[in-house]
């Protein structure tokens, strides 16, 4: 597996709670309503999630504005203009994770368990001709020959997974499940599973 040479320049406060400062002036991307930037940024995860999540958007800059606070520990963002291929998710647990990763620190903070983080209108992600995954996206350098592969609606397992003792694969295959970026610090289980179809009833 390639080492990580290139981060995302995206500041990952979309999953952490932000409060504005009272008063301050609530922004929208340009072209987006108010309504159209919360439903955009809620389709990242499950409803029985995104109702109850705090919503928002980050801007180039790394800025984030909050659309309506939430109660349950998740924030959903959309990203503007979009480097992952949606919107994301994630609850607390996941944030710390995520801030260091896309703000290009060299390992993640400790963490006390596992996070979720969920991206029910998929994403995508760069490969080599061997299908290994490349730290780019769709703002960065790319590496000659990578190419950009379209990820379904799915969840992560943030949490350090070895696959000598997991015995998970590390590259896209059928069984739906992999760990990103093995053999580095910012390894993680991906779950091809549809996030909005995990609270459907189980018919014996």
């Amino acid at each position: 597996m390639r080492a990580p040479a290139v981060v995302l320049a995206i500041v990952p406060s979309a999953l952490v709670a932000v409060v504005q400062p009272l008063g301050a002036q609530m922004t929208h991307p340009p072209g987006m309503s108010h309504q159209q930037v919360v439903q955009a940024a809620s389709a990242g995860g499950p409803p029985s999630i995104s109702q109850s999540a705090t919503i928002g958007w980050i801007d180039s800059a790394g800025t984030m504005s909050v659309m309506r606070p939430g109660t349950n520990g998740f924030t959903c963002v959309l990203v503007v203009p979009d480097p992952i291929g949606g919107p994301v998710c994630g609850d607390a647990n996941a944030a710390g994770w995520l801030m260091a990763f896309l703000t290009g620190q060299a390992a993640p903070p400790p963490q006390s368990g596992p996070g979720i983080a969920y991206m029910a209108r998929g994403g995508s992600h760069y490969e080599d001709a061997q299908g290994n995954i490349m730290m780019e996206h769709d703002r960065s350098p790319h590496a000659a020959g990578s190419r950009r592969v379209t990820e379904g609606p799915h969840w992560m397992l943030i949490y350090p997974m070895d696959p000598a003792s997991s015995g998970l694969p590390v590259k896209e295959n059928g069984t739906g499940v992999y760990i990103m970026y093995a053999g580095t610090p910012w390894a993680h289980v991906m779950i091809y599973q549809d996030p909005n179809q995990l609270a459907a009833p189980i018919r014996r």
